[in-house]
């Protein structure tokens, strides 16, 4: 089967500085043998098939090799991380395990030339499904069926809300890219926050995060700053298709001074404008596709990094209902970190999921880009607004 063009973009856009790739780590109580992480694994890929291939020129050529890595130490995760993924020599799913008694820590990278979060999410719940014995696993090929796209007859390249040229990037103590990344993770209750947002009206919660984080970089930069969030946002026509059915839309932090839950009512303004004028629609033929790979992927990366190109402040994603759908087995997980991927424009990935009550945030960074010290201060920062949030909400 051939790369879809959400593929090869992001197989194009992978490099030693840049990895495409991200990783949901995973903390499980009351875990089985080892023997049944491997069986989930390969009904998995059996399930899913495009997880169980490489990239051959411009199409998915099976590769069914899977190496469940074990651990005695978390440690053992950033090494994990910093592993080259090249996508040509082997298959777009690596997962290492770490053991401790009747809990563990399962670590899974996912190269996103061939999956997006809700393909990720599905992926895992049906692995942990099998290894604890919640479904049988799959033992034959399933179909290659890749997700189905919307469209729209509108599609703006640019929204109403937008700022004057591209938002500003992130402050940074340091300019260079090492291609390595670190992440820290905090967390918070989450349901009477959902349940608030919900009784406020005008806003979901995804619309309160989303409003916490751009507050959080308007005071981390200036607030005379532009301050823009890149948002991958879920655009399949149909629930299923595992593969890439995500593109973005923009939000900023383009309102007045006002009360918090004005804010978050604003930023469902602009969600709302560019969801029903198509700032999110996929162009079928870009110029990128005419090209050769050795031509495309240096012109696409150049041309990503022009000042006019508006990539954001930052990414913001949160996953909510994708997990509570991801299957009866993820009742055994405890805790989730979601470790993002960097373009060189973008200097922090800002992840969340909820689950079970509880939502986790996790921030990736580049070492070489943003101290320990600087991350601490973020994580407060947004520590603040959630307290603004409770403050005003409940």
């Amino acid at each position: 089967m051939r790369l879809s063009l959400l593929d090869r973009a992001f197989y194009l856009l992978d490099t030693a500085r840049s990895p495409q790739d991200f990783t949901v780590i995973l903390d499980l109580r009351d875990v089985p043998d080892v023997d049944r992480f491997y069986a989930g694994a390969r009904s998995a890929m059996n399930r899913f098939p495009r997880s169980a291939c490489s990239v051959a020129g411009r199409v998915w050529q099976e590769n069914k090799y899977f190496n469940l890595e074990l651990a005695e130490s978390s440690s053992a995760i950033q090494g994990f991380i910093d592993k080259e993924f090249d996508l040509r020599r082997q298959p777009a799913v690596r997962q290492l395990l770490v053991r401790n008694g009747s809990r563990a820590r399962l670590a899974t990278r996912f190269h996103h030339a061939a999956t997006d979060g809700l393909s990720a999410a599905l992926w895992l719940g049906h692995q942990l499904n099998v290894a604890y014995e919640f479904e049988p696993p799959q033992l034959e090929r399933g179909l290659f069926d890749g997700p189905t796209l919307r469209k729209s007859a509108n599609s703006v390249r640019r929204s109403q809300f937008a700022f004057e040229g591209a938002s500003d990037p992130l402050r940074t103590s340091r300019s260079k890219r090492s291609g390595t990344r670190r992440w820290f993770t905090n967390s918070f209750p989450s349901c009477e926050l959902q349940k608030a947002s919900r009784r406020a009206g005008g806003f979901t919660y995804h619309d309160l995060l989303a409003t916490c984080t751009l507050e959080v970089l308007r005071h981390w930069n200036n607030k005379k700053c532009k301050i823009g969030l890149w948002v991958p946002i879920n655009v399949r026509r149909e629930s299923g298709g595992f593969g890439n059915g995500t593109s973005r839309i923009r939000v900023y932090a383009n309102y007045e001074d006002m009360s918090l839950i004005e804010k978050c009512r604003a930023v469902r303004q602009q969600v709302s404008w560019t969801t029903k004028h198509g700032e999110w629609v996929v162009p079928e033929n870009p110029w990128f596709t005419r090209l050769p790979d050795s031509i495309a992927g240096p012109l696409l990366r150049t041309y990503l990094q022009l000042p006019k190109i508006d990539m954001g402040t930052a990414v913001f994603t949160h996953a909510g209902s994708w997990l509570a759908n991801a299957g009866e087995a993820f009742k055994h997980v405890e805790r989730i970190e979601c470790v993002g991927l960097l373009h060189p424009r973008q200097n922090l990935a800002i992840n969340a999921a909820t689950h079970s009550g509880q939502t986790w945030l996790t921030l990736t960074y580049d070492p070489a880009q943003l101290t320990t010290d600087d991350v601490q201060q973020l994580t407060q920062l947004y520590s603040e607004q959630v307290a603004q949030a409770r403050r005003e909400l409940l």
